[in-house]
């Protein structure tokens, strides 16, 4: 295959390359065995850009002592382990969970067996028994292995010093690190490689590469997908098997990155690694993932006493000989012991921040260079691929009273790796009015940049969402839509930085708003009864322009723990009523919310939410608040009343077990004129919860006990716990 001109910045990074090509088959010589402790941790969380909190779905850490040898013999005694699954409140970690079943048998108490966690600790340690060489969450055993793979999955992307590289990769060669070592005046230069693809594939890979100038050893690797993956795209066969609300599936690996140390002044050994990608479920959910493993106290050609690998074991630990091959056709055998569970939960060495999303080996300000790194090298786009959505994908197909039954097609458009243009236009059979936006964003979603110009119909009320597909299909079906609105002309400028616990949003906006009307008022359960559905709220109409801000966070994953979220917003706005020359009108709008759980004793579990806004100014009606629904007062409709200030608060205790509770609640509010605020005059809903996976799914029955008696179902998703 011919190599492009382009492929070398240089001739002394082409010599570097061929080097490190032949390095990468050769094995280490010397190094008969080693010897190491081994960390490794999995994190797989569960979130949306809609939710207040992530739920943890996975959290896994074990500590072994190794050894490996050149002639196929490995070992494996694990020291700790710890596993817990948040979203259904199993943690097999120090801490006793009171999740105890007492069965009564003949007039006496007898205990089941194992509480849950104790059941998750025990599977967990006998699947470590079945533990091989070949299966260690993305570690190598061979001292050789440059680990510029996705676990034992080769095929995943070209290795950049595979033979046909050349043909799709280019090479620079970047900075150069010397170090001097003293004790034997000798002296270590590292090279980097920086590795471009020549297109965006996701079978290519971006990344900067050090290397050994003695050597050509790998001693430092940092790395990452051309771009994300997409099942359209990558396997448009099985994309057509899933559902058009749960498109686009998509994961996007941020970095890997890899780093060596030097042992014995001689011999370069994997230190540490770390992982962090993120699954997509269309705008639904979203899956982030982080692996990390390090390796410390190295021991090379010694060999460690403690070892159990003969002889008698102590009471309860466990002992087992796994046979696998390597790729050669050549038999490993790997000898696992494991100790008793007690021992392993209660290993000293284990984290005291078990719950951490982020890897702990390195640091912050390393894993931020490391991804501006990467960031540079991504290629631009080499060909013209646009995605397109419509139906029931990303919520193109929705109803409401305004819109009526309406059909969208979204279409997004990369430009490069960090530009793409995104398209929506969007016809309704009630109002019959077509709308458009248009949108350029740059930047990774976390830190993304966005201009765009719109003509669409928006939502008044800040908490729920009358244009997803729940809601929609309710309007349909039951008339039960409650959603004011009204449509805004005009274009914004927007920021958003999007973190694991902080969300940021910012921007500025200048906009026509205008008053919208009922148009369709069919429902199936109503279908010959006139007058069922209710008018809109007619808005302001307003020439207006400023800036908005929202701001929301949270703290804690384990639902047996503290769990605390807020969010604050803002909006300042100037303009003037459309079809008056005078009188321009300007209002400020602020608003906090702060929710906390906790358990209780007794196995129970308590959560408080407390929220409140307020207003100066001329605020028009689009822009005022509104209390009532699932998210802010149950036992009401959705924005049952509304005013320029409002207050809320709800109580909730429930059984102590996340994965399903029964609990019981409270909701108040008010909303109304700011000089009118009252505390008596408050609404107030009672009723008792259903909530699945740490509130993940939530289903309430409520009753109004002031203003009426009416009762209410309201099933939604992201409850407070």
């Amino acid at each position: 295959m011919a190599v492009p001109p382009d492929t070398y910045g240089s001739p002394a990074v082409r010599s570097l390359v061929a080097r490190a090509m032949v390095a990468r088959t050769r094995q280490i010589e010397g190094i008969e065995s080693y010897e190491g402790k081994l960390r490794q941790r999995l994190y797989i969380g569960l979130t949306s850009l809609r939710f207040r909190r992530e739920r943890g779905l996975f959290e896994h850490e074990r500590i072994a002592h190794i050894r490996w040898t050149a002639s196929g013999d490995r070992v494996i005694q694990w020291v700790g382990l710890r596993t817990a699954i948040p979203i259904a409140g199993l943690d097999t970690g120090k801490k006793d969970r009171p999740d105890v079943v007492i069965v009564a048998s003949d007039d006496s108490t007898r205990s089941i067996s194992l509480t849950g966690n104790q059941e998750l600790g025990q599977q967990m340690a006998d699947e470590l028994l079945d533990e091989d060489a070949d299966d260690m969450m993305g570690f190598d055993f061979s001292p050789g292995a440059d680990r510029l793979t996705l676990g034992d999955d080769d095929d995943w992307a070209l290795h950049p010093l595979a033979d046909t590289a050349a043909a799709h990769y280019r090479y620079a060669l970047g900075d150069t690190l010397r170090i001097t070592l003293p004790a034997n005046e000798r002296n270590v230069v590292l090279y980097e490689v920086l590795v471009e693809p020549s297109r965006a594939d996701f079978h290519l890979m971006a990344g900067s590469i050090w290397f050994d100038s003695a050597s050509a050893s790998l001693v430092r690797a940092t790395y990452r997908p051309a771009r994300p993956f997409n099942l359209a795209i990558d396997d448009p066969g099985e994309s057509d098997d899933v559902p058009g609300f749960l498109q686009p599936i998509e994961a996007e690996i941020m970095y890997i990155t890899i780093e060596y140390s030097l042992q014995e002044l001689e011999y370069w050994l994997p230190r540490r690694y770390a992982f962090e990608g993120e699954a997509r479920v269309g705008s639904l959910f979203r899956v982030p993932i982080t692996l990390e493993w390090s390796v410390g106290e190295y021991l090379v050609n010694e060999t460690q006493t403690d070892l159990l690998v003969e002889g008698d074991l102590p009471e309860g630990w466990q002992r087992q000989e796994n046979i696998s091959e390597d790729d050669d056709g050549r038999e490993i055998r790997t000898t696992v012991i494991v100790p008793t569970v007690e021992e392993l939960r209660l290993s000293p060495d284990l984290s005291e921040d078990f719950g951490e999303r982020s890897p702990t080996s390195f640091s912050m300000d390393e894993i931020e260079n490391l991804a501006a790194k990467l960031d540079g090298l991504l290629p631009t786009y080499n060909r013209f691929r646009p995605s397109l959505d419509w139906g029931l994908s990303r919520g193109m197909a929705r109803y409401n009273r305004v819109e009526g039954l309406s059909f969208g097609g979204i279409s997004t458009i990369p430009l490069n790796p960090r530009f793409d243009l995104e398209a929506n236009v969007r016809a309704g059979s009630g109002d019959r009015t077509i709308t458009v936006s248009l949108g350029l964003r740059w930047g990774p979603e976390s830190t993304r940049w966005t201009l765009s110009g719109y003509h669409r119909l928006q939502s008044m009320s800040d908490n729920g969402d009358p244009f997803g597909f729940v809601s929609s299909t309710a309007n349909l079906f039951l008339g039960t839509d409650r959603g004011e609105y009204y449509r805004s002309s005009g274009g914004s400028l927007g920021y958003q930085d999007i973190g694991e616990r902080v969300r940021f949003r910012l921007a500025a906006f200048y906009e026509r708003q205008r008053a919208v009307a009922l148009e369709s008022d069919f429902s199936i359960r109503e279908w010959n009864t006139p007058d069922f559905i209710r008018p809109v709220l007619a808005a302001d109409e307003i020439d207006v322009g400023g800036a908005r801000t929202d701001l929301s966070w949270f703290s804690g994953i384990d639902p047996n723990g503290l769990i605390v979220t807020g969010r604050l917003t803002g909006e300042l706005g100037f303009g003037t009523p459309v079809g008056v020359t005078t009188g321009d009108v300007s209002y400020q709008r602020a608003t906090a919310t702060l929710s906390a759980s906790h358990p209780l004793p007794f196995g129970l579990a308590g959560a408080i939410e407390v929220g409140g806004g307020t207003s100066w100014g001329d605020l028009p009606v689009q822009r005022q608040f509104f209390v009532g629904g699932a998210g802010t007062l149950r036992g009401f409709n959705l924005n049952e009343l509304w005013g320029d200030t409002f207050w809320r608060g709800r109580a909730e205790i429930a059984t102590g077990f996340a994965a399903a509770r029964i609990g019981l609640f409270t909701d108040i509010a008010w909303a109304g004129a700011r000089d009118d605020i009252a505390w008596d005059d408050r609404y107030q809903g009672v009723g008792i919860g259903t909530s699945l996976l740490d509130g993940l799914f939530r289903f309430d029955i409520a009753r109004a006990i002031t203003r009426g008696d009416r009762w209410k179902v309201h099933f939604y998703l992201d409850g407070l716990f």
